[in-house]
């Protein structure tokens, strides 16, 4: 591993600098890949490096920006001229007013070598030139420096929900996208004579050196620490620090409520006052309407005591849940009769926390998990034929779970009409699963003393789904009758398009294949069974007579 620094001195004209080595390295063949994490952007800058960046965008699997808009850091013009260079670009803006993005970050990979370059200069003329900065470049052999093989895997590991583009607060640059953060006074104009009185002072921006900014400290103590309990000044929004600390805060006071009060009220005589400071904040955020959803239905869960003005509250969000669950029903399983929700592994997935949500509901039904469960929560899951448990199809419970969730998801394939008469393919996970099932019908499993076969309640709802979608229960016959069945559909194309006339010599080499098959078909047809026989027949086919 090479590590190189990067730094301004009062000397620009240092021999590195991030300007020079992103150049080069947009310019180099040992790179295939490039990540670019940066908070402010100017035209300035990359215009600098622009036309290295277009050369790497023909050469680059992949060639990506993430770049921020706070603190009215970035241009305008700096994302047109991303937009109109058709450089791959994505915004990323939290809608929490203290979350800044702030990265400065560029990452390089190819086969054999990979580089790092991070450090406190943005994509901007004076971050790469007249700025004291200070960065680092490390280069390691992609496959072999350990060292380098863990920074890789943090990195991508902390960014990867905007790597893979599953970030809420991560948006795709396009025209409207610009005109937006425009209009909020998000982004500042590198022209001169347009709101120069308004520029932000980062450093990134000399020209703008009037105005600084004033940014909002964020008050980590707040509601915590024994100073801030008597201020008249207490905060009434929700801080990091309040995420930060909910989970252990929330065991804390479960215990408390289990072991000394059981209306949950935490006392202001108690000697845990870290647990007191807590609490109160917890009810001030309820008081002032500022409570989180995902605090709020974690402290219900618990028996949180939140007035009776806000079981309204918490049946809105019950309904939103709710139309989360009839979503992804009329999405994945439209003509199921009932409604089903799997506990997704996947936490990138955009419905992975309704399947947790139905399993709460499932506890509260049975009375194991506060609040109460109520009539109308009754009915409205009752309405969409919500499935409470799954049936026993001839396994313990997770196995029965498992295997109906697998069924429901061949249901969804089969929703699609081009996947009428087919199996999914077996590098597929359900084309697997299906396989399975099908072996354990015909042949039962191999590997045991005693064979086990299929379930004959399983075999029955698999049976049920593979006949109205035309499948065959063994998977030989099944690819035996596509076969013939795609013959037949291409016989009645041939048929259409050239009657029963001869054929002129240069129809028959256009159709050489196709009347090689039916010449095939014709011989292996005198010993087919009769419902092989009976697709070619149907359209027309003029077979000879089968040899028994």
């Amino acid at each position: 591993m090479k590590v190189t620094f990067l730094g301004h001195g009062l000397n620009s004209d240092n021999k590195y600098n991030v300007g020079k080595q992103l150049a080069n390295s947009f310019e180099s063949t040992d790179f295939s890949s490039f990540y670019g994490f940066v908070a402010f952007a100017a035209s300035t800058g990359i215009e600098k490096i622009l036309q290295k960046i277009k050369t790497a965008q023909s050469n680059f699997d992949t060639l990506r920006f993430y770049i921020g808009v706070d603190n009215r850091g970035t241009s305008k013009e700096s994302l047109e001229l991303l937009l109109k260079e058709e450089i791959e670009t994505y915004i990323y803006h939290h809608s929490q007013e203290y979350i800044t993005f702030h990265p400065k970050l560029f990452l390089f990979e190819g086969i054999r070598f990979s580089r790092v370059i991070i450090g406190s200069s943005n994509l901007t003329s004076s971050g790469f030139r007249s700025n004291i900065e200070a960065s680092v470049q490390i280069d390691f052999r992609t496959k072999t420096d350990t060292q380098g093989i863990k920074l890789i895997k943090e990195i991508k590991e902390t960014y990867k929900y905007l790597i893979n583009l599953s970030d809420k607060n991560t948006f795709k640059l396009d025209r409207e996208l610009i005109d937006k953060y425009d209009n909020l006074n998000f982004l500042y104009h590198q022209l001169k004579g347009k709101n120069t009185e308004t520029k932000p002072n980062d450093g990134e921006n000399k020209e703008e050196k009037s105005t600084p900014i004033e940014i909002p400290k964020i008050d980590f103590d707040d509601g915590f620490s024994p100073k801030n309990r008597k201020s008249s000044k207490r905060k009434n929004n929700v801080t990091q620090y309040d995420y930060d600390i909910f989970d252990e805060m929330l065991e804390k006071y479960k215990i408390y409520k289990k072991n000394i009060r059981q209306s949950g009220v935490v006392d202001k005589n108690t000697e845990e006052r870290e647990l007191l400071y807590w609490y109160k904040k917890m009810k001030r955020l309820i008081k002032h309407n500022t409570l989180p959803d995902i605090f709020f239905d974690r402290l219900m869960e618990v028996g949180f005591p939140i007035e009776d003005g806000w079981n309204k509250r918490r049946m809105v969000i019950w309904n939103q849940r709710f139309n989360e669950v009839v979503a992804y029903k009329l999405k994945y399983n439209p003509e199921s009769k009932t409604t089903h929700i799997p506990q997704l592994r996947d936490s990138s997935n955009p419905y992975s926390t309704i399947g947790t949500w139905c399993a709460t509901q499932k506890q509260r039904r049975k009375g194991n998990t506060n609040p109460e469960w109520t009539e109308y929560e009754e009915n409205k899951m009752n309405s969409i034929n919500f499935l409470w448990e799954v049936p026993d199809i001839g396994g313990g419970k997770f196995d029965n779970e498992g295997w109906y969730e697998k069924l429901l998801e061949l249901e969804s394939y089969y929703q699609k009409k081009e996947n009428f008469k087919t199996i999914p393919h077996q590098k597929t996970k359900i084309g697997k699963w299906v396989n399975t099932q099908m072996t354990l019908k015909i042949t039962g499993s191999r590997g045991s003393k005693k064979k086990k076969y299929l379930n004959p309640l399983r075999e029955e709802l698999l049976g049920e789904l593979f006949s109205k979608n035309g499948i065959e229960w063994e998977w030989k016959k099944q690819k035996q009758r596509e076969t013939i069945e795609e013959l037949a559909k291409d016989w009645v194309e041939f048929k259409e398009k050239y009657g029963n006339r001869k054929l002129t010599s240069l129809e028959r080499k256009q159709n050489d294949e196709l009347k090689k098959r039916i010449n095939q078909a014709r011989y292996r047809s005198k010993k087919w069974e009769d419902w092989k026989r009976q697709i070619l027949l149907d359209v027309g086919f003029d077979l000879p007579e089968k040899i028994n």
